[in-house]
Parts: C-alpha cells; sequence; structure tokens
C-alpha cells in the first residue's frame, strides 16, 4: 500500500507543479500560445497519469490481497476522478483567464404551401408552432476588462436580425426580409456600488430583461431602448430589485395620412421590478411596473397643437407574474397586467400583441387615455411519465383605445387558445399536435369588427429533452392547417385570397 500511494502522490505532485509554474513564464506569451501550452500540459498529466495506473495494475497482480481482507475500491476509480477533474478545471481556467463569452440563438426552416409560398397568419394569436417563416437570430459577446477583487466590468455587443427563406441572396438592406441591428452595446459592472455590492450596474444601449409568452412569440413586458442607464439583481428583502432609465424616441405620424411624414419625438421609459419573491414552495411572484413619456420641443408642441401631427401622450403599464414550478418538472406562469394608451393598444394587437410604446417605432393615432386589461397563462405540465402538453391561454379587454386596424376609441373582447400535447417517446423524440384558436371583437364608432382563426399542427420533433419549451436544440418536422374565418379587423387572406392554408415543412431552433 505505501508503494501504491507513493506511485501515486509523485503522480498528482509532478503534475500539480508542472501546472503550477504555468503562470510564472506564461503571461507574455499570446492567447493562442498559452491555450497550446496547456493543452500540452494537461496531455502529459494524463499519460502520467495512465502509467501510474500501469504501474498500480502491476502492483496488484503481483501482490494479491489474502483473504479476508477488502481491497480499496477506489483506486483506480480515484485517479479517472482527478483526471476528469483536471479536464474541467482546466476548461473553466482558460474562460476564466480569457474573460469571454459567445452565446445566441437562432431559428431556419423549409416550408411550402398548398398554394404558393407559405404564410403565417396571427401569430400572436394562433401559436408560432408549425408557421414561422423566417430565419430569425441573436448573437452575443461579451469581453471581462476588468477584474480586481470583487469588482468586475464587462463590455456586451449584441446582434440581432432577420434572414429571409424566399432569395438565395442575404445581402442586409431595408427593403428586404434581411435584417441587422445592435440591440445592445453596453458596459455591465460588479461590486463598484457600496449599497449593493452583488448588483449589476449597467450604462449603454441595453433594457431590463424582457417577459415573453414563448408560444404566441411576443412580449408582454418589454421597454426598447436606444440608450439607458440599469440596476439588476439587487437583493433587497426577500426579493431582487430591478430598475432602468432608457430613451426611446418615436417618429410620430402625421394626421394626414397621404403626407407620409413624420416627426422625431424624444421619448424616456422608467421600468421598474421586484422580482424572485418567494411564497410558497416552487413558486415565485415577480411585481412591474413602467412609465413612458414625451419630451417635447416647442416645434413638436406646436405641430401636434395645430393638428399636423398626432400628439404623443404619457403612458404607464402594470402588472404581476406568478410563477409555479412543478415537482415532477413543467411549471405555469400566470400574469395579470394593465396598461394605458398606447402601451394599451399593443395588448388588442391580433398579430403580435407586445404591450410596447410605439409600434416598431412609429407612432400612430388619437389616444384618449383608454384602458387595456389582460389575463396570459403559459407552461407546460406532464400528464403522464411519457405524456407532456404545453398551453398558451390569453384573455385581452379595451375601453376606448386606438386599434392599428380599427382606429380610435376602439373597445375590444379577445380570448386565445393554445394546447400543444405530445407523446414522449424518448428523451430525443417526440410526437403530438398543436391546436390553436383565437376569436377578437372590436367595436369602433359603433361599427362591429369580427376574427377568428385556427390552426392544428402535427408534428414529429428530435430534441435533447423532454421539455417542450426549455430543452434546446430541436429539430420540428409537421403539418400545418390554417384558417381564417371573419377577418374583418386585420383584412388577412392567404394566397390567391384564400381563406385557407396548408403548409408542410421542417425547422430547427437552437440556443446556447
Amino acid at each position: 500500500m505505501n508503494i501504491k500511494m507513493s506511485v501515486l502522490c509523485t503522480a498528482m505532485v509532478t503534475g500539480f507543479f508542472v501546472s503550477g509554474m504555468t503562470p510564472l513564464y506564461a503571461t507574455s506569451l499570446t492567447l493562442e500560445e498559452r491555450v497550446e501550452l496547456l493543452e500540452s500540459q494537461l496531455s502529459a498529466n494524463i499519460k502520467e497519469l495512465e502509467t501510474t495506473k500501469s504501474q498500480l495494475e502491476k502492483y496488484e497482480s503481483s501482490h494479491p490481497v489474502p483473504t479476508g481482507h477488502t481491497a480499496n475500491p477506489a483506486v483506480f476509480s480515484e485517479a479517472s476522478t482527478i483526471s476528469s477533474m483536471t479536464l474541467s478545471e482546466m476548461s473553466q481556467y482558460i474562460k476564466d483567464d480569457i474573460g469571454f463569452n459567445y452565446s445566441g440563438y437562432f431559428r431556419s426552416g423549409y416550408a411550402a404551401g398548398n398554394q404558393g409560398p407559405a404564410k403565417s397568419y396571427a401569430i400572436g394569436s394562433l401559436g408560432r408552432f408549425g408557421q414561422e417563416n423566417s430565419s430569425w437570430f441573436d448573437l452575443e459577446l461579451s469581453q471581462r476588462v476588468y477584474h480586481e477583487g470583487n469588482k468586475t466590468a464587462k463590455a456586451v455587443v449584441m446582434l440581432d436580425g432577420n434572414v429571409g427563406g424566399q432569395y438565395s441572396s442575404g445581402w442586409f438592406d431595408n427593403r428586404s426580409d434581411n435584417l441587422l441591428q445592435f440591440s445592445d452595446i453596453y458596459l455591465t459592472t460588479r461590486g463598484f456600488l457600496p449599497f449593493a455590492p452583488e448588483a449589476d450596474f449597467w450604462v449603454g444601449k441595453h433594457a431590463l430583461p424582457k417577459f415573453e409568452i414563448q408560444m404566441l412569440d411576443f412580449k408582454y413586458h418589454k421597454a426598447d431602448s436606444a440608450a439607458g442607464i440599469g440596476l439588476e439583481n439587487w437583493q433587497l428583502g426577500p426579493g431582487k430589485v430591478n430598475v432602468a432609465l432608457v430613451r426611446e424616441d418615436l417618429d410620430a405620424h402625421a394626421v394626414d395620412s397621404t403626407l407620409s411624414q413624420t416627426q422625431q419625438i424624444n421619448t424616456n421609459t422608467l421600468d421598474a421590478r421586484y422580482t424572485a419573491i418567494p411564497l410558497w414552495e416552487r413558486a415565485t411572484l415577480d411585481v412591474f411596473g413602467r412609465y413612458s413619456a414625451p419630451n417635447k420641443t416647442d416645434l413638436n408642441k406646436r405641430d401636434e397643437n395645430n393638428g399636423t401631427y398626432y400628439s404623443v401622450k404619457d403612458a404607464w403599464h402594470t402588472g404581476a407574474v406568478l410563477t409555479q414550478n412543478w415537482q415532477g418538472g413543467g411549471f405555469a406562469n400566470l400574469t395579470v397586467q394593465m396598461a394605458s394608451n398606447s402601451i394599451a393598444s399593443g395588448m388588442g394587437l391580433v398579430t403580435d400583441s407586445g404591450a410596447l410604446y410605439g409600434y416598431n417605432g412609429q407612432y400612430f393615432g388619437e389616444h384618449s387615455n383608454g384602458k387595456a386589461w389582460r389575463i396570459l397563462s403559459e407552461g407546460e405540465n406532464y400528464l403522464l411519465p411519457d405524456v407532456i402538453m404545453a398551453h398558451a391561454l390569453v384573455y385581452a379587454m379595451g375601453d376606448d383605445v386606438y386599434d392599428y386596424f380599427t382606429g380610435a376609441h376602439t373597445d375590444f373582447h379577445s380570448t386565445r387558445a393554445v394546447l400543444r400535447p405530445a407523446y414522449i417517446w424518448d428523451t430525443f423524440n417526440q410526437t403530438g399536435v398543436e391546436l390553436g384558436w383565437f376569436d377578437q371583437r372590436n367595436t369602433s364608432r359603433d361599427k362591429k369588427y369580427h376574427e377568428s382563426g385556427l390552426k392544428t399542427t402535427f408534428f414529429h420533433t428530435f430534441k435533447v429533452g423532454t421539455s417542450m419549451l426549455t430543452s434546446r436544440p430541436e429539430v420540428r418536422f409537421f403539418a400545418t392547417y390554417l384558417k381564417s374565418f371573419d377577418n374583418d379587423i386585420t383584412q388577412f387572406t392567404f394566397n390567391d385570397a384564400r381563406r385557407e392554408q396548408f403548409t408542410v415543412g421542417a425547422q430547427a431552433e437552437v440556443w446556447w
């Protein structure tokens, strides 16, 4: 046994001594040279351990354990554990030493319709699954630029956009589906605020994390930002404080739509949240509030007062989110929210239904302090060990809001339901169906509008986990039937003015 321990200790001391010497002379090397050096030293350590293992095996064969004694079963597994830990620690060392991270998301696929190209309809009401005809992406690059004691600083840049799926050319311009933008460029720090050393304090083009209903592909709470300042993850009491002040200028349109003119209005938004409040086992509560207001020049005010341009109004938004994680896997979110003016207008959209201050950076319409309310639920449950179902349910109503399709002084009622049950063959395969339906009724100046539709998508997916909403990458094969009933609100039709469409296709979605 002494020989055994002596050989093992010699190998370990040799490996750690060589590794420990690295910082003494590696600091003057390039990043590539340092990584190469670390890899070579790791390889040498592994070979040394293999030699030790071989010597131990020879020793055991020549010195059998006497009857009645128990051999130490941990000897050989210990060598493997040391090797595994060394690989893990070396990988983490390289990541920490470099301080660089690359993460992202994209989805892309192919679909063909029974009458021309596939078209998407009311994704925010019927669901995105089986009818996304775009290739969206997010790419984030971050680099730690300072680290001393408990103080760190990190530079972050995010790009996002879309690659069109119609033509082979992928050049970015504003006349096609190929889009690219810098959605984030900011510096985030930790440890610089004496009252909140654990919080993240950032400055630049950024915003607080968005709240999204994934199956319907819209953000039910989000503050678009051109630039701002914010504080996140400040532990205060049982929950965490997140607050940001951001700028989002809007192009207010002329009242006479034939003029195609706009004027830039500077606006600012205060976004405040108190999150991760523990309630009971596996349950938390988030509360949020937002206030957006214009900062007008004298010229802006004159052009609004004389009726040339729409008047940009203050708007507020508030709500709460209850999250329950189930013991057997899965979760459920329940959200209630209320908003005024242009943010309320977003809640009434059949298409994307995001609660935003502007509409794609534009400001339209006569807003008369109307209000909208909404209840949302999304989640997934394991009904049986091999059966899972995801859901998205929304009920919304508005009073005296501006609707982007039916105009000012609109009252609306909207119901949306999407269910996605599936059979779990194994960790890597699921087969199921997604059923979507919505019904919305608008009334504006005593005129009534009605729109309703349904979606049925049969699918088989290749997966890397059983969760529908939280496991990626995923490859989907689908067949989708879409039907538009009354379309008074959006006037939407499929190809050749049809009310229905059948498509087949495949899509990949991944995040990392």
